[in-house]
C-alpha cells in the first residue's frame, strides 16, 4: 500500500519503521533529509529489521497516497488539514494517531468530498525515535487497537485495514466520539498538572526537576475519578449515541478506588520518564511551563471540549469547571465564560461551538452520518 506518515517524532518514526516492512512508505517532514532514509529499529529494546522508506517536504508529493497517517499533536492539526486539503480526493483514507482532539470538525469538508477520515482512540505503542539519529524504537506495543471512521458505514473496512497494517487486533468502534472522548491525557495530564500547581504563587519556584507521576497522590487521583465521572455523566446524556467504548478509568486501570489508582500510576514502567512541566531559570531552580503540551494541547483539544459538549447536553461538571478556571488563573487563557458563552480564546479550540454544533440534534446527526 501507498502510505504517508506526516510527523517525525516519535510515533511518526516508529510508524515508519513497522509498516515500511510490507508497504511503500513516505514521510514528509521539514526536518533536513535525503531522499531516502534508513532508521535502525528496535522492538522492545531488541534489534529488528532496519527501515527504509522515501522522505519529502513536497505537499503534492506527499498527498500522493492511498493512505495518510497524521501524527501530528493536536494544536497543528487544523493547519494540517489546510494544507492537505487542496491535494487529496475522494476515497483517500487520512487518519490521525491518535484521534481524540475534535480533528472530526476541522475535516468536515474532507469527509463531505469523499475523502474517508479515522481515527484511532489510543496511540499503537510506546515509543522512544529520533529523527537527527536516525532510530526508532517501540518499547511496548498495545494488544489491541480501537479505531471510528467518518462516515461511519466505513469503521468496519478500516478497522480490517488497521489490523493488517499494524499486525495488532483492532477493534471496531460504535461511534467516532469514542475516540474524541477517549479519557486520556486530557485527564490524566490536567489533573496531574492541577495537583502539583493548584496551590502556585506567582514567584513560586522549585528547587529541582519533578517527575509527573511520583508527584501523583491520593489527593489527584481523587480529583482525576470525579473528572472522569462527569466525563461518563455526558456519555450518558449523549444517548441515543452508544459511548459505552468510552472506558471509565476506573475499568481502564482496573482501579476503583483513589488509593488504587494512585498505586496503578506509580507502577507503569512507560509513565516513569513523564516530568512536571517546568521551566529552568538562570540561577537553577524551575518555574511552571504554561506552555508546555499539558496546557497548550490538553486543555484547547480535551478540556474545553469535554466542557463544550456538557453544556450541550446540560451536565453539570464543577470539576472540569475547576480545572477551566484554574488555566484561566495561572495563565490568562479562557475558553468558556461561566454562564456557557464563548470567551476571548474560544477560537484557539476545537469546540463544536466553533463548527455549528450547538445542539444535541444536530450533533448526534453529524456522528451517524
Amino acid at each position: 500500500m501507498n502510505i504517508t506518515v506526516f510527523g517525525a517524532g516519535n510515533l511518526g518514526l516508529a510508524c515508519c519503521a513497522v509498516l515500511s516492512q510490507d508497504n511503500d512508505v513516505t514521510l514528509y517532514t521539514t526536518r533536513p533529509h535525503k531522499s531516502r532514509e534508513t532508521l535502525a529499529y528496535t522492538y522492545e529494546e531488541k534489534a529488528a529489521a532496519s527501515a527504509t522508506f522515501t522522505v519529502t517536504d513536497d505537499m503534492a508529493q506527499a498527498c500522493n497516497a492511498e493512505l495518510i497517517l497524521c501524527t501530528y499533536p493536536a494544536f497543528l492539526r487544523q493547519q494540517f488539514v489546510a494544507d492537505v486539503e487542496p491535494f487529496v480526493g475522494e476515497g483517500t483514507l487520512i487518519g490521525f494517531v491518535p484521534g481524540y482532539g475534535g480533528v472530526e470538525y476541522y475535516c468536515q469538508d474532507l469527509i463531505a468530498r469523499g475523502v474517508i477520515v479515522f481515527g484511532l482512540q489510543r496511540v499503537p505503542y510506546v515509543c522512544r525515535s529520533s529523527w537527527d539519529e536516525r532510530t526508532a524504537g517501540i518499547l511496548s506495543a498495545k494488544e489491541t487497537l480501537y479505531v471510528a471512521a467518518l462516515p461511519k458505514g466505513r469503521t468496519a473496512e478500516v478497522t480490517a485495514l488497521i489490523e493488517d497494517l499494524f499486525h495488532i487486533p483492532t477493534v471496531a468502534l460504535k461511534e467516532f466520539l469514542a475516540v474524541t472522548l477517549v479519557p486520556s491525557n486530557p485527564l490524566l495530564h490536567t489533573s496531574g498538572a492541577y495537583g502539583v500547581f493548584k496551590d502556585y504563587q506567582p514567584g513560586d519556584t522549585y528547587p529541582e526537576q519533578l517527575m509527573f507521576y511520583e508527584q501523583w497522590n491520593d489527593g489527584t487521583s481523587r480529583f482525576l475519578l470525579a473528572y472522569d465521572d462527569e466525563l461518563q455523566a455526558i456519555c450518558r446524556a449523549l444517548a441515543p449515541l452508544d459511548l459505552s467504548e468510552v472506558v471509565s478509568l476506573r475499568e481502564y486501570y482496573e482501579s476503583p478506588t483513589p488509593e488504587a489508582m494512585t498505586r496503578k500510576l506509580k507502577s507503569i514502567r512507560a509513565f516513569e520518564a513523564v516530568k512536571v512541566p517546568l521551566s529552568p531559570t538562570e540561577d537553577g531552580a524551575f518555574l511552571p511551563n504554561w506552555n508546555d503540551r499539558m496546557f497548550t494541547e490538553d486543555y484547547p483539544f480535551g478540556v474545553a471540549i469535554i466542557k463544550d459538549i456538557a453544556s450541550m447536553v446540560g451536565v453539570q461538571t464543577p470539576t472540569i469547571d475547576t480545572l477551566l478556571d484554574f488555566y484561566r488563573a495561572q495563565a490568562g487563557i479562557s475558553y468558556l465564560n461561566a454562564d456557557g458563552t464563548s470567551s476571548k480564546d474560544a477560537g484557539a479550540s476545537a469546540m463544536p461551538r466553533n463548527f455549528g454544533l450547538t445542539d444535541k440534534e444536530a450533533f448526534i446527526e453529524f456522528y451517524q452520518s
